[in-house]
């Protein structure tokens, strides 16, 4: 491993967290299995970040600044660094960036399943019109006032007040899944999310769409999208509950191995 070598943080997304304990042993990963993975491979991939689960854009951008500049973190963290985010996670990437001065801290940031231009779910939690749709959401632990910030209008606003920054790589992913169906009726935990948004957005991955995690402008690179759902796009299970098959799958992982090499070879 390379004293030099650039740290990988990975970030994770709303109502997040960056691992699981009991008794004081880890018992998983948000990204799970990827950081050990990464380090394995050779990557220096420090312990992630904890963002305040369901905080603004904002107040989490600043939550990971204050993980950056934390010097009882080591020597680490005097690099500057490449960040994996998913879902939310990478709109406070882009904040912390842009309008936290930390554009000289990030060689590159890779978003995955980020909605960056919003999500009709988060329009339709927020404006309150679907009720069905809103106690689903509730099942799920959604706070509905923590998802103003991923509302589509919200994400227009952002993009026009939050500047890339011309020093950094910008990599976008998105994810899109069929849920099975039985009787004309999704199944699955996203099944009913991923219909909502191909209403109108067509190809999602049951929480963003394609289209909306996509970045198509300068100096964003857009990456291939993955065939899979929110959840299993950081190595849980379609239905958040690996099964015993996606308990055996590594192709997740193998993405994140490969993701890992390509942003460190090229920043």
């Amino acid at each position: 491993m390379s004293e030099t070598q650039s740290p990988i943080i990975l970030v994770h997304g709303i109502f997040g967290f960056n691992q699981l304990t009991l008794g004081g042993l880890k018992v998983t990963d948000y990204f799970r299995l990827i950081p050990d993975a990464l380090r394995r491979d050779g990557h220096v991939v420090p312990e992630p970040p904890q963002l305040n689960p369901a905080g603004s854009v904002a107040e989490r951008a600043q939550d990971l600044k204050n993980y950056l500049q934390d010097a009882n973190r080591g020597d680490v963290f005097q690099k500057q660094v490449h960040i994996i985010a998913h879902s939310m996670g990478g709109l406070d990437s882009r904040f912390m960036i842009s309008k936290l001065g930390m554009a000289d801290r990030v060689l590159s940031l890779t978003t995955i399943g980020t909605p960056h231009h919003g999500s009709p779910i988060a329009d339709i939690v927020v404006s309150g019109v679907d009720p069905i749709l809103n106690e689903f959401m509730e099942h799920l632990g959604v706070d509905v006032q923590a998802v103003r910030d991923l509302t589509t209008d919200a994400g227009r606003r952002f993009n026009d007040e939050v500047p890339d920054a011309d020093n950094v790589r910008y990599f976008s992913i998105g994810g899109r899944f069929t849920p099975a169906r039985i009787l004309g009726t999704p199944q699955g935990l996203l099944g009913l999310t991923q219909a909502v948004i191909g209403k109108t957005e067509q190809d999602n991955d049951g929480v963003v769409s394609v289209a909306s995690a996509t970045m198509g402008r300068l100096p964003w690179t857009p990456l291939d999208a993955w065939e899979t759902n929110h959840f299993r796009m950081i190595n849980w299970g379609a239905n958040l509950v690996p099964t015993p098959l996606e308990l055996a799958d590594s192709s997740i992982v193998e993405k994140y191995r490969t993701l890992a090499n390509q942003i460190t070879a090229i920043t």
